[in-house]
C-alpha cells in the first residue's frame, strides 16, 4: 500500500517516541540522555530523521531514520549513532561484542550520483539486519542498522523495530567506560528497587540484540510450554519473554561466542526450572515433558 509523506513521518515520530520511551527505562547505569522527540527533521537521503538523545560527553547522537539511503524504492527504518567525532565512533564501534560490531564500512564511493543521497547498489537482503559503519568525506559518520522487517501496517509501529533498537542501543551504551552491566532482574522485576545487582549473561559475548533477535524469532512464544505473555495477560504482556542458553554460561569455560541457534525463548517460569537442572541440552526436552501444554 503506498502512502503519503505524511504518513510516513508520522510513523517515524511515533516510532521514535516508542523507543525513547523504552531507552528511558534502561538507561540506568549508562551515559545515555533520552528525550522525548516531537518533531521529525528532513534529511537529503529521501525521507526523515529523529533525534532520541545523545551519549558520553561527546556529540554521539541517537537517532531514527526512515528514508531511501539503502538503495530501496521504499524507505526503510534505520537506528544508529551519528556524529563528526570520528575517532570516538570507530572505537566505539569495535569495542563491542562480536555481534555489534560493522559488518561493512560505507563511505562516498559507494553512494550513487544522483540528487538523492543513496548507495548506488542497493542493500543486499544478509546487510539488513547487521551493524554498518558509514564514513564521509564531510565529516559525518554514522554506526548502525537497517531493520529487516517488513512493515506490518502503513500506519502501525513495528514492534519488532523498537525491541531490535532499543537493544542495540542499550548494548551498545553498556560498552561504555564505567558504564554498570545490564541486570537482568531489571525485564522481570523494573520497579524493584535496591536489587542486587547480578552478573550478566551478556558479559560473555551476549548481547540484549541477540537476545531480542530470539524471543522474535520465536515470536516470544515459550519453547517450554507454549505461553505468550501477551496471550495470557493482553498489552501488558506486549514484547515479554526471556532467552535461555541451552547450556547456562556456568557450565562452560574459556571464550565463548554465542550464536542465535545457542538460545530458546522461555517464560519466566520455565527459565526458572531450566536453570535447577542439570545444565544440558537435554533439560528443555525433560521439561517439557514435565510441563502440559497450554491448551491453545
Amino acid at each position: 500500500m503506498k502512502t503519503t509523506a505524511r504518513q510516513d513521518k508520522a510513523l517515524l515520530l511515533a516510532t521514535a517516541k516508542a523507543v525513547a520511551q523504552e531507552l528511558k527505562q534502561r538507561s540506568d547505569g549508562t551515559t545515555m540522555k533520552i528525550r522525548l522527540p516531537s518533531a521529525v527533521g528532513a534529511t537529503e537521503t529521501g525521507g526523515w530523521r529523529v533525534v532520541l538523545g545523545r551519549m558520553g560527553r561527546g556529540q554521539l547522537w541517537l537517532e531514527i531514520w526512515f528514508d531511501k539511503f539503502s538503495g530501496s524504492d521504499q524507505r526503510k527504518l534505520y537506528f544508529g549513532f551519528n556524529t563528526r567525532e570520528h575517532r570516538a565512533l570507530k572505537s566505539l564501534a569495535n569495542g563491542v561484542a562480536k555481534k555489534l560490531r560493522p559488518h561493512r564500512t560505507i563511505t562516498d564511493a559507494d553512494l550513487g550520483k544522483r540528487a538523492l543521497v543513496a548507495l548506488a547498489e542497493r542493500l543486499r537482503r544478509d546487510e539488513y539486519g547487521v551493524p554498518l559503519f558509514e564514513r564521509y568525506r564531510n565529516g559525518w559518520n554514522f554506526y548502525g542498522i537497517y531493520d529487516p522487517t517488513v512493515r506490518l501496517h502503513p500506519s502501525a509501529i513495528n514492534p519488532h523495530f523498537c525491541a531490535r533498537a532499543a537493544a542495540f542501543f542499550e548494548s551498545v551504551a553498556r560498552t561504555m567506560p564505567r558504564a554498570k552491566p545490564e541486570d537482568e532482574d531489571r525485564e522481570v522485576y523494573p520497579q524493584l528497587e535496591n536489587r542486587k545487582v547480578v552478573a550478566s549473561h551478556l558479559q560473555r559475548e551476549r548481547s540484549r540484540l541477540l537476545a531480542t533477535e530470539c524471543k522474535i524469532r520465536d515470536d516470544y512464544e515459550c519453547q517450554v510450554c507454549g505461553l505468550r505473555f501477551e496471550d495470557f495477560y493482553g498489552i501488558l504482556g506486549r514484547g515479554f519473554a526471556e532467552a535461555h542458553h541451552i547450556v547456562p554460561l556456568n557450565k562452560l569455560r574459556g571464550t565463548v561466542k554465542t550464536r542465535l541457534e545457542d538460545l530458546l525463548t522461555v517464560c519466566a517460569n520455565c527459565h526458572r526450572m531450566l536453570h535447577r537442572m542439570e545444565g544440558k541440552p537435554s533439560d528443555v526436552v525433560k521439561l517439557r515433558q514435565l510441563v502440559p501444554k497450554r491448551r491453545r
